[in-house]
């Protein structure tokens, strides 16, 4: 069986979304769970190395936070990342013209450029209500909670509600409604 990495990109992504806050302290805690982000030739990253940095991210950025309300701000954290970027910033910028339906697709479809394990698959419902199902979430279904709320939120989505359900400790299923 092939080996479960997450991408470098999205690793490198997370950690620029962070900014100033990705304190030497933290860097510590990270290299203490495996992710060296001073290494000079930055790699891939097992599945278990990101799930554990994402774990030590949530509680060193967010102590005071229960963890699926850190794990969701963090997941909003990498799209504000994004748009600090040229191209994330021109991509972010065509959102509200592509509008929150072909914006849920897009992101249901970004998922398998993270990692070579996520498997995801998007239910339409009917307008406006969708439901987004991936075999595995990183300990906790509240941070792409925070990245579909985040994304559906610039491409225009109004009343928005984003709720994980049957998360049995990787999958996770995320209803997803907007309107009025």
């Amino acid at each position: 069986m092939e080996e479960e990495i997450v991408y470098r990109h999205t690793v490198e992504g997370l950690f620029r979304s962070i900014g100033d806050r990705l304190t030497p302290e933290l860097r510590a805690k990270l290299s203490a769970v495996g992710l060296d982000l001073d290494s000079q030739s930055p790699r891939n990253t097992s599945r278990t190395v990101f799930a554990d940095a994402l774990r030590v991210t949530v509680v060193h950025l967010y102590p005071e936070l229960d963890a699926s309300e850190g794990y969701r701000r963090l997941g909003v954290g990498i799209i504000q990342g994004l748009e600090q970027t040229v191209l994330g910033k021109s991509l972010v910028s065509m959102w509200p013209i592509f509008g929150p339906e072909r914006v849920v697709v897009r992101i249901q479809e970004s998922f398998a450029t993270v990692n070579n394990y996520m498997r995801s698959e998007l239910l339409t419902q009917g307008p406006g209500h969708h439901i987004i199902r991936v075999n595995e979430c990183n300990g906790n279904p509240g941070y792409l909670r925070g990245i579909i709320e985040a994304g559906l939120s610039r491409a225009g989505a109004r009343n928005l509600r984003v709720e994980p359900f049957d998360f049995d400790g990787h999958a996770c299923s995320y209803r997803i409604r907007w309107g009025g």
